[in-house]
């Protein structure tokens, strides 16, 4: 039998900033039933979602990986760990997920198996309006396909719905395209869209697909890991299956991107939840320490750079997640309740749509530049405007601003890019390794 112990480093480029990860998988994990949490499993996902994140190589001719893009760092670790077969998409379209899958034959005590791992990663430039889009409202009009219907309209998020099935869609293809005589086990891991997407689709395949087209997986060989979940589904709509026990959503409890949609208004997220800290779970001393022990992980894995937590600690997202709250009551009041924003009428949803959708999107014609720069305007002008705009948009722009827009744009000279620091896989994978498994089960407690 292969040894069933593998380690791999590499360096890698996220957002322009170097960094180094060192990854170790025991495929021996894989033996157990997919409800056990493994604290390994999990730093392990944590650690690829940051390789998923390498800066991606675009190419004017489809690859071998399958798509036009390439992620060198991340194609030679997968190799490094003895997977095979890889397809890369890091640049898909709206409605659809930015992903990588590959594959590996293993040996356990059990058996011989076909082992599949893929991941979920977070948005890409248009895919930022389908987050803000929940029921559907202008996929066609952004260049969306709709992928999932809109059968759950009202009840699961749209945008993430539409995400799921084309992930269910692709898996299906990817199983279709690479036969495999053996039982297949399959890893699942999402950050943040793609924990979303990975939280549905686990709902999904226990609740009704029980596998990918012809390809039937057991739940207990269904391996689910998700990083920074936002809430993709209405509380009602989820029932007491205890296969939902198999989904294990990795919270950061700074993190603004895990309460939305609030639960307030009554969404959630499908599994268990385990909570990283923040200073309500932990004393003012211990919270200090293991800031520090983070601190070590954080500047290998963004070389050179410290993570910046909220100097409020997890009560700075609360509280603007609390405006949004009570700015709209479900997805339908999202388009419908209106607001001053700069002297004009908007609803919630084209305020998200004109501000920080198109600002963090990006873009790279004149027309997507000029709505870059008329976003960051609105954004900066609402956040500061007491006469045309209302208190609640104000403070929603005002979090942006000061806590992730004034950092970035001055080098974390006036504030700090808190938003993203929080939000960040290399700061999942950093307070996991400086946390350990006992300290995490009792964050989660308090």
């Amino acid at each position: 039998m292969e040894n069933l112990k593998r380690k791999y480093t590499t360096d890698y480029m996220c957002d322009g900033i170097p960094g180094t990860a060192e990854v170790n998988i025991d495929y021996g994990w894989f033996e157990k039933d997919s409800k056990e949490f493994n604290y390994d499993l999990a730093t392990f996902c944590a650690l690829m979602a940051v390789l998923g994140y390498d800066t991606p190589e675009i190419t004017e001719e489809v690859t071998d990986t399958g798509f036009n893009c390439r992620q060198p760092n991340l194609e030679n670790a997968l190799r490094g760990l003895g997977f095979t077969d890889i397809e890369i998409n890091s640049c898909a379209k709206r409605d659809e997920m930015s992903y990588y899958t590959a594959r590996k034959e293993i040996e356990l005590p059990s058996g011989k198996f076909n082992f599949i791992f893929t991941a979920f990663m977070g948005s890409y430039k248009r895919q930022w309006f389908s987050n803000f889009d929940p029921n559907g409202v202008d996929r066609e009009a952004n260049g969306g396909l709709g992928y999932a219907g809109n059968d759950e309209k009202g009840i699961v998020h749209l945008g993430f719905a539409d995400a799921r099935d084309y992930m269910y869609q692709q898996l299906t293809a990817y199983m279709d395209k690479y036969p495999s005589e053996y039982e297949t086990k399959m890893l699942v891991m999402g950050h943040s869209r793609g924990a979303a997407a990975a939280n549905l689709l686990a709902a999904k395949v226990f609740n009704k697909t029980q596998g990918f087209g012809s390809h039937k997986i057991k739940n207990e060989n269904y391996f689910t890991y998700c990083l920074a979940t936002p809430n993709p589904i209405a509380v009602s709509a989820i029932d007491d299956n205890p296969e939902y026990d198999r989904i294990f959503n990795i919270l950061n409890p700074e993190d603004f991107v895990t309460m939305v949609f609030p639960a307030k208004n009554g969404f959630d997220k499908y599994g268990r939840k385990f909570s990283l800290l923040g200073t309500d779970n932990l004393s003012p001393k211990n919270y200090a320490d293991v800031k520090a022990d983070l601190q070590q992980y954080y500047k290998v894995f963004v070389r050179d750079r410290e993570y910046h937590p909220y100097k409020k600690g997890n009560r700075t997202a609360e509280n603007v997640t609390g405006v949004v709250a009570d700015s709209v009551t479900d997805f339908d009041s999202f388009y419908a309740i209106k607001m001053r924003e700069c002297f004009k009428s908007v609803t919630v949803y084209e305020y998200f749509k004109n501000t920080l959708c198109a600002y963090i999107a990006g873009g790279s014609t004149e027309e997507e530049l000029a709505a870059v720069n008329k976003a960051m305007y609105m954004l900066l002008f609402s956040a500061v405007d007491l006469l045309g705009t209302s208190s609640k948009l104000r403070k929603i722009s005002g979090f942006f601003v000061f806590n992730e827009g004034l950092g970035g744009a001055t080098g974390n000279k006036i504030g700090a890019t808190y938003f993203s620091d929080s939000h960040r896989p290399d700061t999942y994978s950093a307070y996991l390794l400086a946390l350990g498994e006992n300290a995490l089960i009792e964050n989660t407690n308090k």
